[in-house]
């Protein structure tokens, strides 16, 4: 009952003095509400387990350490496929990548749709069930194997109109006939990772993928795997080293040295996020401690106001733990009113940060307000309350009364300890913001610095355009060859055009596509060292269009066709590594035991 009576003398204290209780309440808003928008973020892509079944069983393989860098490297088809014949740790191997086509079915204009080729051992692994139909077997996952697909449902939803009859029917995809099997439910989406899923279809059968089916030395493929019950993520990774020993001795051409790194598949996930989110909420919460300083100065200026009705309040009985309480109550009253304003301004912060947020951030379409931001909103409100009001509340409690009760509380013995309070409190705010001013001085030179380093390039007046070719129309190489040379003729000829250069990767494109080599004329690298380069295809005039200047040697010509000596252009980071203080040019790599 006293509780009451608190809340409802605490509701009638702050009604009194609306401009002090304003001002407060949206200074811990401002707090509260970066908080909140913050914690979503870490909530849904460091907290939230994976929307799969026993997704904490889940891991990533990948194929040893690149040398002379901090990641690892994929997987290449054949090793794939062996893993998973022969690995006894992982109930479920499944293999998959990235892809691109375009859709001309369900529409009057073509659409290029982003989607993923996948192993049919993907599907039951992460226990997904489709929303329609059913999604491929092992045996459509085969070379040669019937177009299948299986479509994400805002695909459904937007090129086909819902139709509940869309199983079994035929779409124009890629420029091949493909018969549709199932529609994956509303937020069914993998790789998870990805900004968008519109398909998924089977990897063995994929035209673009045929040529790397036997390609042992072509590492480009994510793997993950399921690991069974009571079997321990290093246990596994012991037994796959094993199984990459067995075979580095049975193709030491490729696989000589080669290694197997495990990782769980969260943690591959948002392992290179998590500082930056933990640094960001560290940050918001030195704002929030700079707003409870600010209030509790506030509501130090405001106690002088209050001295003698405290001290009354003292004289007719009530103790000082009574008075404590009933200050805390209308500090708690105050910071439930800022959470509640900063948990509107966290909804509207949180489009805002999915809006300005890089796409490659994990789930990023998932993030939001759900119970556990609620729960923390309403903790850090009472927190809140707590901090900001026991030093003012622990302050005007000791008023004595013969010093409370005289006119003039200038230079009294209760106005100098309030001044000692205030100036601590001034002392921690000019601490904090110090704080937070150098932290934001060197991201802005961090910034500054990225915007003055030279990356490389120069992409001014330089246009791009993605084209996914048919692969029914050009399923040869030479086929694509040829079409993409008559492009470029064509595209140089129209006015106004200086260069046409074609690729298959962009700069900054994010494809960890690598191939594995050795150097002509020395030893294998050792076991665990084995390098693998991350690789480009490029036009002649690829280099001329994008400003890439060269260091030495020349860029491709016409004369370097299928049928003349394979070359390459190297990186300085290449040449460095690799050939220390030696000419690059004439040297030669061994790549999936072909001299280039």
């Amino acid at each position: 009952m006293s509780l009451l009576q608190d809340i409802r003398y605490g509701v009638r204290m702050l009604a009194r003095k609306p401009g002090f209780t304003l001002i407060a309440a949206l200074t811990l808003a401002l707090g509260i509400g970066a908080n909140t928008a913050i914690f979503s973020v870490v909530n849904t892509v460091l907290l939230r387990p994976l929307p799969f079944a026993n997704a904490e069983r889940f891991v990533t393989v990948y194929g040893g350490r690149a040398r002379g860098g901090t990641g690892y490297t994929p997987v290449s088809y054949p090793d794939f496929a062996d893993y998973k014949k022969q690995v006894q740790s992982f109930e479920w191997v499944a293999a998959y990548s990235l892809a691109g086509t375009t859709l001309t079915s369900g529409g009057d204009e073509p659409e290029r749709l982003d989607g993923a080729v996948v192993s049919a051992e993907l599907f039951p692994m992460l226990d997904a069930k489709p929303a329609l139909g059913r999604v491929f077997s092992a045996e459509e996952d085969q070379p040669g194997a019937a177009p299948v697909i299986v479509l994400s449902y805002g695909l459904w939803q937007r090129r086909f109109n819902s139709d509940p009859k869309i199983s079994g029917q035929e779409i124009k995809i890629g420029g091949r006939t493909a018969t549709v099997l199932g529609v994956m439910p509303a937020g069914f989406k993998f790789p998870v990772q990805a900004d968008r899923v519109d398909y998924w279809s089977p990897l063995s059968s994929d035209p673009g993928i045929a040529p790397l089916l036997t390609a042992r030395g072509m590492r480009f493929l994510p793997v993950i795997a399921s690991l069974k019950p009571n079997v321990t993520l290093r246990q596994a990774e012991a037994e796959m080293n094993t199984i990459a020993s067995r075979l580095a001795a049975q193709y030491p051409a490729t696989n000589t040295g080669g290694s197997v790194h495990l990782e769980s598949l969260h943690e591959d996930l948002v392992g290179d996020i998590r500082p930056a989110l933990l640094v960001l909420l560290g940050a918001v919460g030195f704002v929030l401690l700079i707003a409870c300083a600010n209030v509790a100065n506030l509501s130090l200026a405001r106690a002088a106001a209050r001295s003698k009705e405290i001290a009354i309040r003292t004289a007719l009985g009530a103790s000082r733990m009574r008075v404590v309480r009933q200050l805390l109550t209308e500090s708690l009253l105050l910071s439930l009113c800022g959470g509640a304003v900063g948990l509107m301004l966290a909804v509207w912060g949180v489009d805002l940060l999915v809006a300005a947020s890089p796409p490659d951030i994990p789930r990023l379409a998932e993030i939001g307000i759900d119970g556990r931001v609620l729960l923390f909103t309403l903790g850090v409100s009472i927190l809140t309350g707590i901090v900001f009001g026991i030093a003012p509340a622990l302050q005007i409690s000791k008023h004595d009364l013969n010093e409370s009760l005289k006119e003039g509380d200038r230079g009294s013995t209760e106005g100098l300890r309030r001044n000692r309070v205030r100036g601590l409190l001034v002392v921690s705010e000019v601490a904090l913001s110090l704080m937070l001013l150098v932290g934001a001085g060197l991201l802005i030179k961090s910034f500054l610095h990225l915007l003055e380093t030279d990356p490389g390039y120069d992409t001014e007046r330089v246009l791009a355009a993605d084209i996914a070719l048919a692969r029914t129309k050009y399923p040869e190489p030479d086929q694509q060859a040829v079409f993409f040379q008559q492009a470029i003729q064509r595209v140089a000829a129209l006015p106004g055009v200086e260069a046409v250069g074609a690729t298959n990767l962009l700069p900054l494109g994010g494809s960890d596509t690598r191939i594995s080599f050795n150097l002509e004329g020395r030893p294998p690298f050792p076991r665990g060292e084995t390098p693998a380069a991350r690789y480009q295809i490029a036009s002649p005039d690829y280099f001329r269009v994008m400003n890439i200047p060269l260091h030495k040697g020349r860029s491709f010509t016409e004369q370097d066709a299928k049928d003349s000596p394979p070359v390459v252009i190297v990186s300085e980071a290449f040449a460095r590594r690799f050939f220390a203080d030696e000419d690059p040019i004439g040297k030669r790599v061994l790549i999936d035991t072909v001299a280039e």
